[in-house]
């Protein structure tokens, strides 16, 4: 199989991990990569620092990759745009992190899928933490949590996968009565609900983390995620195996209420903290 990496730059953090984990742990999937970047970073030229083969328009690698990888994890209003030159080849294309950064983005990604039949997934890292690995996905689970750090517009995305991971989806309305800096949630699916924190500050991410917790029977289940590498290794593997073929456990509607969710959050924050209904 041939992969095709797409980003604007590729001098980015996932760019680096996801090549020497194909270099490394996937090195025996036979995976060939290809790589576009519209606008490479100033004086970094990332496939001749990688020896990856470069192509040089977006047409070149859809023509030539099996599959696609959409990264761009820092700048995801470039997403949509990608969507519409790589779906309609009806390849196999994984959007890294979250579908877009808009609920109109992300829907309309949807639908140019379905209308040229082209496969698609995307999911944060977060999804694939190890300490989440024996957590009942989607129910039946009475209560939960999942706090997490960083800004909410770059960041939030996986403190609410921590969510959706333990909760489920299928979130009937949002509410936030946080602040711009710390978000504090509540995701109410009608049989339970799931409450979601995400913080900012300058050592949010030493001292916080991402942890989550449910009640099932009565009883309390807790994680804390500390396998940094290894979330990324395994969302890898998840990503190789559905440009292969294989069906992931997010389907796209799904990927699309992540984005939904969190879009609702904001709505809500902005009116003062008040019921934001998804359905």
């Amino acid at each position: 199989m041939k992969l095709g990496f797409v980003d604007h730059h590729l001098a980015n953090y996932h760019a680096d991990v996801f090549l020497k984990l194909l270099r490394s742990t996937y090195a025996d999937r036979g995976v060939d990569l290809i790589a576009y970047e519209s606008d490479p970073a100033p004086g970094d030229d990332w496939c001749d620092r990688n020896q990856v083969p470069r192509a040089d328009s977006i047409g070149e690698v859809v023509d030539r990759a099996d599959a696609l990888l959409i990264l761009a994890p820092d700048n995801l209003d470039a997403h949509a745009g990608f969507a519409e030159q790589t779906l309609p080849a009806g390849k196999p294309v994984v959007f890294d992190k979250v579908l877009a950064d808009r609920v109109e983005d992300a829907r309309m990604i949807f639908e140019q899928a379905a209308e040229h039949g082209t496969p698609i997934f995307s999911s944060s890292a977060l999804r694939y933490a190890a300490e989440l690995a024996d957590a009942p996905s989607g129910g039946p689970i009475e209560s939960g949590f999942a706090r997490g750090y960083g800004a909410w517009a770059g960041y939030g995305i996986h403190t609410l996968a921590v969510a959706t991971r333990i909760g489920g989806f299928g979130v009937r309305r949002v509410i936030d009565t946080g602040t711009a800096e710390d978000r504090n949630l509540t995701l109410d699916y009608g049989s339970h609900r799931i409450s979601v924190d995400c913080h900012g500050g300058a050592n949010a991410g030493d001292v916080l983390g991402w942890t989550a917790g449910y009640r099932v029977g009565g009883e309390w289940r807790t994680a804390t995620v500390a396998d940094y590498p290894g979330f990324y290794r395994r969302t890898f593997g998840v990503y190789l195996d559905f440009c292969a073929g294989v069906t992931p456990d997010q389907t796209p509607q799904q990927a699309v209420e992540l984005v939904a969710v969190h879009a609702a959050a904001d709505s809500s924050l902005a009116a003062g903290g008040s019921w934001i209904d998804l359905t």
